[in-house]
């Protein structure tokens, strides 16, 4: 139920996402500007105010509804009920500055940078604590089966529990979406698959899904059923069980670093583009309606998250929760702001101290959304219908207030407000001390002259002075807290990351470690001065995706780092260059029509990414090809034709750019008229009635480049007759011919042999006859 009073389902149906990281992924807040949402809890005020209040409820009073929020100045766990927005539970649990809080069916987690402490939910008491896997900031998935921590950017999984498990998943990941089975997907960025991580699982049992490598894209629910949304494309993708749907148009261009929300609103995807300061809630049916687009005011936004029937915003920049129904309209706005003149109850900070830190966006298993700052002080509830509520304040610590004496009528009276519902709470402010009474002297009447004077009281003693409160004692220094407020550009080869300063949690940071991750694998590092808030990583591909993640180093150690957005280096855009290569083939004797085949090679594309090819050829239009070659059917063999072919690339932003052109002409040419040759040679021996042995042979004579089919004379000729004899012989379809019908018999002499074309006669080589 999601009244935050019974019991979740058996397993905790019911799931949330965490991102304490600042990214701006599924949740988050880099705001450096501290803001009170409303004061959840005082150093003093919780200890002596809740200490009896929440202590004698019982464990069976609370469920898995609700969210936990973790008081770094406490090293306290508090359970906030959504539904009632009550405090009803506390646990002291040590953990670093800003971690969050996930939880299972019996336990619940405080995560970290340099650890993960559980507590017992029925006990109240701190169990274990573990070593996280990788320097960065998870994003926390409460579901059956878990809940899990998502280390995206080293490819991490661990699955909390008993026994706790890490799965790698093979290289970083985007957010990642959980079914109500229990079952993770997850989007391997730049490579191309979505693999899925079962319920109790302990590897990456497959990637069935394929999708496009080199788009950016995300994953949202749609119900219960995972969408992938081709942020490069435009396009919804629904996935049933290992294939990805057709694409659903979204109808709208989207930037690169568009962010989904985890789940549906109403059936439509929720898309918040930082780029064009615009929300689109994208309809999944095919053919789809059309997308519901809501332009931003001027601010810096975090999210999107989603309760179901609203969608929920924070706007860093002017300091307020927005929330939006799935139609669009605006739900309510409530600010975030420090009132004037307030300041922080408990003990006065000293230079250097940690701030308060940055709020972050989480979806509680009630599917309500809580906005919580970094210290776990502040608090907003989101309902599911979108209205914001604030949880009841709690006001300073009580003090005993001094006791009357009679050179004053001075009385000292300080209150607090208990949380609703909680026992010993009544409306309004109630007196610390016992009800007040009058006790000033009463009046008497004149003294006469007779009257004796009256009888003195002894004086009143002084109470003890009173004790002031116990100040809790001094946090010693630890590692700094997350940078806040990272974002990336890129450039050519190039990317420039830029962070506001991170809490130094007591000792002044002295670097900032800037780290980067590609989609190919590759991983690398720089170091700047602890003042930097930027710095320029060179040497990076361009076309391939980085993740950025800044880091904070005091003298205590190294703190976990924020991400930037992934970026992708790319090379100036300009338009793409001719094709090369191009040239025409078809069969020359085809006539009077003939095909003709055009082929090219890709150009060299100068940042764009192909779109397709225009192919024009005199009088036949202009085509568009997706591949490098094209084939126009039955060209008149007689006609002239120029093609030309130019590339159409698409720029990051979305750009169409035409690109040079390569041209190339075909005309008919007729064949060249071949070249006749005769080459002849003495053969065998022989005998007829003007040739007589032993001089008799007879003439081998090869005849090639003369017509096909066609018959010619052929003449013998020697030295002393240019006419022994004449005969006629028929070429072969080729236009070829071997006669070796002549023959000759006088030693001494010189022969050849020649054959009469209509350009004239065509003379064979000669040879000299010798005497056998």
């Amino acid at each position: 139920m999601r009244d935050g009073k019974s019991s979740a389902p058996p397993g905790g149906g019911s799931r949330r996402a965490t991102d304490p990281s600042g990214t701006g992924q599924r949740a988050g807040w880099r705001g450096g500007v501290p803001f009170v949402l409303f004061a959840l809890v005082t150093v003093a005020a919780l200890v002596g105010a809740l200490t009896a209040a929440t202590n004698q409820l019982a464990a069976a009073q609370f469920a898995t509804t609700g969210h936990w929020v973790f008081n770094s100045a406490l090293q306290t766990v508090f359970h906030v009920d959504g539904a009632t927005t009550n405090i009803d539970a506390r646990a002291a649990v040590p953990g670093d500055p800003g971690s969050q809080v996930v939880q299972g069916d019996n336990s619940g987690y405080v995560v970290g940078g340099s650890q993960i402490t559980e507590f017992d939910k029925a006990g109240l008491a701190p169990q274990r604590t573990m070593t996280p896997p990788a320097a960065e900031v998870p994003l926390g998935i409460e579901v059956v089966g878990g809940p899990y921590l998502v280390y995206r950017n080293a490819g991490k999984i661990v699955r909390l529990g008993d026994p706790p498990a890490t799965v790698s998943a093979g290289g970083p990941v985007s957010d990642p979406v959980a079914t109500e089975d229990g079952t993770l997907w997850l989007h391997r960025t730049g490579v191309g698959v979505i693999c899925t991580l079962p319920r109790d699982a302990d590897s990456v049992s497959a990637c069935p899904v394929s999708v496009p490598g080199d788009h950016a894209g995300a994953l949202a629910l749609v119900g219960d059923r995972p969408t992938f949304v081709d942020l490069f494309a435009g396009t919804l993708h629904p996935i049933a069980g290992d294939q990805l749907g057709a694409g659903v148009p979204i109808g709208v261009p989207l930037s690169p670093n568009s962010r989904l929300a985890a789940n549906d609103v109403a059936g439509r995807v929720v898309i918040l583009d930082p780029a064009r300061h615009s929300i689109v809630l994208a309809d999944t049916a095919n053919p789809p309606a059309p997308p519901v687009t809501v332009a931003l005011p001027g601010g810096d936004y975090d999210g999107p998250l989603s309760t179901g029937s609203a969608v929920v915003l924070v706007d860093r920049r002017n300091g307020s929760v927005l929330t939006f129904g799935a139609d669009g309209t605006r739900k309510d706005e409530k600010p975030i702001r420090r009132q004037p003149g307030e300041r922080q109850p408990g003990p006065q900070r000293q230079p250097g101290q940690q701030q308060p830190g940055q709020p972050r966006l989480s979806r509680g298993e009630d599917d309500r959304v809580y906005v919580e700052d970094a210290e776990g002080t502040q608090v907003l509830v989101v309902a599911e219908d979108g209205s914001v509520r604030d949880v009841p304040v709690l006001g300073t610590p009580e003090v005993p207030a001094p006791q009357p004496d009679e050179r004053t009528d001075q009385r000292q009276d300080q209150s607090v407000a208990l949380p609703a519902d909680q026992p010993g709470a009544q409306p309004g402010n109630q007196r610390a001390g016992p009800p007040r009474t009058d006790q000033r002297a009463p009046v008497t009447p004149p003294r006469t002259a007779a009257q004796p004077p009256p009888a003195q009281p002894p004086p009143t003693p002084r109470p003890p002075a009173q004790k002031p409160p116990e100040q809790p004692p001094t946090q010693p220094p630890s590692p700094p807290g997350a940078p806040t407020e990272v974002s990336a550009s890129a450039g050519d080869g190039s990317a420039t990351v830029t962070w506001a300063p991170a809490p130094n949690n007591r000792a002044p940071i002295t670097a900032y470690r800037v780290s980067w991750q590609a989609s190919n694998g590759r991983t690398g590092e720089i170091t700047v001065a602890g003042t930097a808030r930027r710095a320029t990583v060179t040497g990076l591909a361009n076309g391939v995706r980085h993740t950025l993640t800044v880091a904070a180093t005091n003298r205590v150690g190294t703190g976990p780092g924020a991400s930037a957005d992934p970026v992708t280096p790319t090379a100036p855009v300009s338009p793409a260059d001719a094709p090369t290569n191009l040239k025409a083939t078809y069969d020359v004797d085809d006539r009077p029509t003939r095909d003709v085949q055009l082929s090219w090679r890709q150009p060299a594309l100068n940042g764009g990414t192909l779109v397709h090819y225009e192919v024009t050829g005199t009088g036949l239009g202009t085509r568009q090809v997706t591949g490098t070659q094209t084939v126009y059917p039955q060209l008149e063999a007689a006609r002239v034709y120029t093609f030309t072919v130019r590339a159409v690339t698409r720029t990051p932003d979305g750009q169409l750019r035409t690109g040079e052109s390569a041209s190339l002409t075909v005309k008919d040419e007729q064949p060249a008229t071949p070249t006749a040759t005769v080459a002849i040679s003495r053969g065998r021996d022989g005998e007829t009635d003007n040739c007589h042995p032993p001089q008799c042979s007879f003439i081998n004579a090869a005849i090639t480049g003369l017509e096909p089919n066609t018959r010619y004379a052929i003449r013998l000729s020697s030295t002393s007759n240019t006419n022994v004899r004449t005969e006629h012989f028929t070429t072969n379809a080729s236009g070829s011919a071997n006669y070796n019908q002549l023959n000759y018999d006088v030693p001494g002499e010189t022969v050849w042999i020649a054959v009469r074309t209509p350009d004239g006669w065509v003379e064979s080589n000669k040879i000299y006859w010798e005497r056998q």
